[in-house]
C-alpha cells in the first residue's frame, strides 16, 4: 500500500501530495542536507570526531602539573625521589607526553578524514537511490501501459480466434505474455518498495515518515563532452580523504618512534583515545633497554605496511576514476543509438497495430514480441539517461566537487550544535 501511494504521488503536484496524505516533498538538491543532518552513520561518526577533539583537550590537561600534597611531602622527606616522581607531579617534563599529545592531534585529523569519506559515500548512496527510484517508477508506468495495450490486442485476437481469423491458441500466447508482464510489474513494485525503504533510512527518517520525490531535470546528453580521466588524477589524490587519512597515520608512527627513542626519560601514560586503538598494540619500552631496537623495527615495519596500503588505495581510486570515465564516455558515444532504437521500435509497433485495426492477418506473436522490444528500448534509453547522471555524481564524489565540496557538519557539543 505504501509503495502504491508513493508511486501515485509522483504524478501529482507537490502541494496536492501534501494535502492528500500529509507526506513531505523532497528534491534532489535537498538530499545532501538531509543526509548531513539525520543520517545515522554520519551522526555516529560526527560523534567520534567530537570525541577525538575532546581527547586533545584531555591530553593537554594531562600535561599540566598535578597537585598531590602527599607526593610533594614525600619529595621533601626524600629528595632523591624527585626524579622518580617527575612523570606524576610534572608530566610536562616528560618528552613522551609531548609526542603523545601530537599523536592525539594527528589521530583527530585522521578521524576527520575518515568521517569526510563516510559522509561522501552516504550522500552518494542517497542520491543514487533517489535517481533509481525515479527511474524504476518510470519503467513501472511503461510496463503498466504495455499491459493495457496487450490487453486490447488480446481482446481483438480472442474475437478473431472465435471466428477462425487466427490460428487456435494465439490468444493464449498473448495472455502468457500479459501474465509475464504482470509478474514484471509486481517484481518492480517490490524493488521500488525496497529502494524506498533504503532511501528513507539513509535520510534518517522513521518508518512512519513518508516523502514524495520531485522529478530531476535530465541533462542534454547530446551536448555533453567525453572526459579524459588523466586530467583529474591530481585532484583525485589531493582531495581524497582516504589517502590523506593514511598520511596522518604515517605521521603518528613517526611520533611513536620518537617516543621510543626518548623512553629512557619516562613512558607517557596519556591515552591516544578511541581513534588511536590501531596503535595501542605497539608497546613503548620503559628505559634504554635492549628492546628499543626491536621496538623501532616493529614501527618501521608497520610504516611500510601502511605505505603499501596507501598505494593500494591510490590504485583503487585511479581504477574507480577510469571505470566511471569509461562508462560515462561510452554512454555519450552510444546515446544516439539508444534514441534511434526507440524511434524505430515505436514505428514498427505502430505499423503493426494499424494493420491489426484494419483487420489484416499478421503474426500476432510478432506484435507481442515488438511490444516487448519497445519496453526494452524504453528501458535502455531511460537507464542510460540516469546512468549518465549517476556517473557525473560519482565523478564529483571521487574528486570532491559539486555537492561534495562542502565540509560535513561537525558537532560543537553533545547538544548537537552544528558548525
Amino acid at each position: 500500500m505504501k509503495i502504491f501511494i508513493f508511486v501515485t504521488s509522483l504524478l501529482i503536484i507537490a502541494h496536492e501530495a501534501q494535502s492528500y496524505n500529509g507526506s513531505k516533498t523532497l528534491s534532489l538538491p535537498e538530499v545532501v542536507a538531509h543526509v548531513s543532518q539525520r543520517n545515522f552513520k554520519v551522526y555516529e561518526n560526527a560523534l567520534k570526531v567530537y570525541q577525538a577533539q575532546e581527547t586533545i583537550e584531555r591530553a593537554r590537561g594531562d600535561l599540566l602539573p598535578k597537585l598531590n600534597l602527599w607526593k610533594i611531602a614525600g619529595m621533601v622527606v626524600d629528595p632523591l625521589s624527585i626524579v622518580e616522581k617527575i612523570p606524576e607531579v610534572a608530566p610536562f617534563l616528560v618528552p613522551g607526553n609531548w609526542f603523545r599529545l601530537e599523536e592525539v592531534k594527528l589521530l583527530y585529523l585522521a578521524e576527520k578524514e575518515g568521517y569526510r569519506a563516510l559522509w561522501g559515500n552516504e550522500v552518494f548512496i542517497a542520491k543514487t537511490l533517489y535517481k533509481n527510484i525515479l527511474l524504476d517508477t518510470q519503467l513501472l508506468k511503461h510496463i503498466q501501459s504495455s499491459i493495457g495495450e496487450l490487453a486490447k490486442i488480446h481482446k481483438i485476437i480472442k474475437t478473431r480466434e472465435t471466428f477462425g481469423g487466427v490460428p487456435p491458441g494465439t490468444a493464449r500466447d498473448i495472455e502468457i505474455r500479459i501474465l509475464g508482464l504482470n509478474q514484471d510489474e509486481q517484481d518492480l513494485k517490490v524493488l521500488l518498495a525496497t529502494e524506498y525503504d533504503e532511501f528513507t533510512y539513509s535520510l534518517g527518517l522513521s518508518t512512519d515518515e513518508e516523502i514524495n520525490l520531485l522529478p530531476v531535470a535530465i541533462p542534454k546528453i547530446e551536448q555533453l563532452q567525453p572526459i579524459a580521466t588523466k586530467e583529474y588524477e591530481f585532484r583525485l589524490f589531493s582531495y581524497s580523504p582516504e589517502r590523506r587519512q593514511f598520511d596522518h597515520f604515517l605521521s603518528v608512527l613517526d611520533q611513536i618512534k620518537k617516543e621510543i627513542y626518548y623512553s629512557f626519560l619516562g613512558v607517557s601514560p596519556i591515552s591516544r583515545g578511541a581513534a588511536g586503538g590501531i596503535f595501542d598494540s605497539f608497546p613503548i619500552p620503559d628505559g634504554a633497554g635492549l628492546g628499543m631496537g626491536a621496538a623501532v623495527r616493529v614501527i618501521d615495519t608497520q610504516k611500510e605496511i601502511m605505505k603499501t596500503q596507501k598505494r593500494g588505495i591510490e590504485e583503487t581510486l585511479k581504477r574507480q576514476l577510469r571505470a566511471v570515465g569509461n562508462q560515462y564516455n561510452s554512454d555519450l558515444i552510444h546515446y544516439e543509438n539508444f534514441k534511434k532504437r526507440l524511434k524505430l521500435t515505436k514505428e514498427s509497433k505502430n505499423a503493426l497495430l494499424r494493420r491489426v485495426q484494419l483487420g489484416e492477418n499478421i503474426n500476432v506473436l510478432e506484435l507481442a514480441e515488438n511490444s516487448r522490444n519497445l519496453i526494452q528500448a524504453e528501458t535502455a534509453l531511460y537507464a542510460v539517461q540516469y546512468r549518465v547522471m549517476t556517473s557525473m555524481d560519482r565523478m564529483q564524489r571521487l574528486i570532491f566537487d559539486g555537492d561534495y565540496q562542502m565540509p560535513p557538519p561537525l558537532i560543537d557539543s553533545l547538544k548537537g550544535i552544528k558548525k
